[in-house]
């Protein structure tokens, strides 16, 4: 006879609100608790073909890195928003503390009992992220506030969730405007920059700001506008660059992580080309930045439709992979020597650098030179080494 799973506890304070007096048995807990211990005792269920009844969406590794970027952050950031859990039948008891032997109405100890991670107690139905970034840091010990449900049925939770998400929007223009007026606006400004924020603002904290001075982006100090005269990179080139991945963020599946996607595309090609990080060569012209990230796009797009695997973008490592495959097959020479055709930052021009990035691509794929049938380069700029300004490389 199998022997029955002992019970696993943890107890919290809490605070207890019956919110709704016409639903006495619908009440809610509020406390805190470890990240980690909260990832023992609260299941993510997502919507899948397995798991029918399942309200979370898919993980987003991308916002679990960020936050995980957040907390890290040189300053104490901290998340005041809370967890959202819904807990099974039977899972908690709440005993009312005493004071001089009477009970204190709606506060006491909560108690969490669950037998393993098959048999949880509670479904998170908002913070996943939150929960699975915060417990990757500070050894899960980072305490987390949480609203625990007790009495819902599957459908309230659902639409707890329907509820939360929809109803969830980014702070108005006007009302960030006032905060960077009444506040230290530089203070509150380069804390957001610093903690690698990337909820966007187009009245105050512009992507611009964030390509140039945002902690992990590739472009920083090198955007040259207003706020940065000895930059090089004009920024009408990282917006139409931005501009290709929100028109493919469906086909991506990258919606409401755009920014950070064109950010790690670009990490990559940096990391892959270190040498043309300059004003010398091709590679951060606008009209390279938004042709090239364009070409990866669709490159990216094509790979994900017809691969048999299930391909998330949304994971920086499966992105950052994915991107190194397609620049294999772009010799970097290409951004060194002069073009001979000008006119490119059109839709025209737009055209037919990706079409001989295509051409590129397959010439490298069957073995031949990279140059053989580009409309931008010549022979003669190839044979004779001339860069792009014209002048011939040194020799190593």
């Amino acid at each position: 006879m199998a022997t029955a799973a002992p019970l696993i506890q943890r107890k919290y304070y809490a605070l207890e609100n019956i919110q709704r007096p016409e639903a006495p048995k619908l009440k809610f807990y509020l406390f805190h608790a470890p990240a980690a211990d909260i990832l023992e005792w609260a299941a993510v269920e997502r919507l899948s073909p397995n798991t029918p009844k399942g309200i979370q969406r898919n993980l987003n590794k991308t916002k679990v890195r960020k936050l995980e970027e957040y907390l890290e952050a040189p300053y104490p950031n901290t998340i005041a928003t809370s967890v959202v859990v819904v807990f099974n039948k039977d899972a908690i008891s709440f005993i009312e503390s005493k004071v001089e032997g009477k009970a204190v109405k709606g506060r006491g100890n909560l108690t969490v009992k669950w037998k393993g991670p098959k048999a949880q107690a509670a479904t998170i139905v908002d913070g996943q992220h939150r929960v699975i970034g915060a417990s990757n840091v500070v050894d899960g010990s980072l305490h987390l506030n949480v609203v625990g449900i007790v009495g819902a049925d599957p459908t309230e939770g659902a639409f707890q969730f329907l509820v939360i998400n929809n109803n969830s929007s980014k702070v108005s223009p006007s009302h960030v405007k006032a905060l960077f007026t009444d506040y230290k606006e530089e203070e509150l400004f380069d804390r957001m920059l610093a903690s690698g924020s990337t909820n966007i603002d187009e009245k105050k904290i512009t992507a611009l700001d964030y390509f140039d001075r945002g902690t992990d982006s590739p472009f920083k100090g090198e955007v040259k506008w207003a706020k940065n005269n000895d930059g090089f990179i004009v920024p009408n080139a990282l917006e139409a660059g931005l501009s290709e991945v929100l028109n493919r963020s469906s086909l991506l599946m990258v919606q409401d992580i755009e920014l950070e996607a064109f950010t790690l595309v670009w990490v990559t090609v940096k990391g892959q080309w270190p040498h043309l990080w300059n004003s010398d060569s091709h590679l951060l012209e606008k009209a390279c930045i938004q042709a090239l990230t364009a070409y990866l796009c669709d490159a990216l797009e094509q790979m994900r439709l017809f691969s048999e695997a299930d391909i998330q973008y949304s994971d920086p490592d499966v992105l950052t992979r994915e991107v190194k495959k397609v620049l294999k097959r772009i010799d970097p020479g290409f951004f060194e020597v002069e073009w001979t055709t000008t006119g490119l930052d059109t839709r025209a021009g737009q055209q037919l650098l990706q079409s001989d990035l295509r051409q590129m691509a397959s010439n490298l794929r069957g073995g031949r030179a990279w140059h053989i049938d580009l409309e931008t380069v010549s022979i003669a700029s190839v044979s004779d080494e001339k860069t792009k300004k014209g002048a011939r490389p040194k020799k190593k």
